[in-house]
């Protein structure tokens, strides 16, 4: 593998990770915002409940990461086009 397609991939690879980050992030404030506007509401009164406010607040930061997904696979395959294919491939 080239230089250059070394630093592409690299680049490509960091730029991502960094746009994943975020999206982790903007996921867990919109989970807490959720909890206290109250479209998310956690019984908390009987083991029940109790038992089942991790798996909620698990699945309602599945629900709002993956949201985000769309915007990263754009944004991924926009860079890997602007990095070109040839330069990723090394051809």
């Amino acid at each position: 593998m080239s230089t250059a397609a070394y630093n592409a991939w690299l680049a490509l690879y960091t730029g991502v990770g960094v746009m994943v980050a975020l999206c982790s992030v903007l996921a867990v404030a919109k989970t807490i915002y959720d909890l206290h506007v109250g479209i998310l509401a956690l019984e908390l009164r009987d083991w029940k409940g109790r038992a089942l406010a991790l798996p909620r607040l698990w699945l309602r930061w599945q629900i709002n990461y993956l949201s985000g997904t769309p915007v990263i696979l754009l944004t991924g395959i926009l860079f890997a086009d602007y990095l070109g294919v040839a330069t990723l491939l090394d051809v």
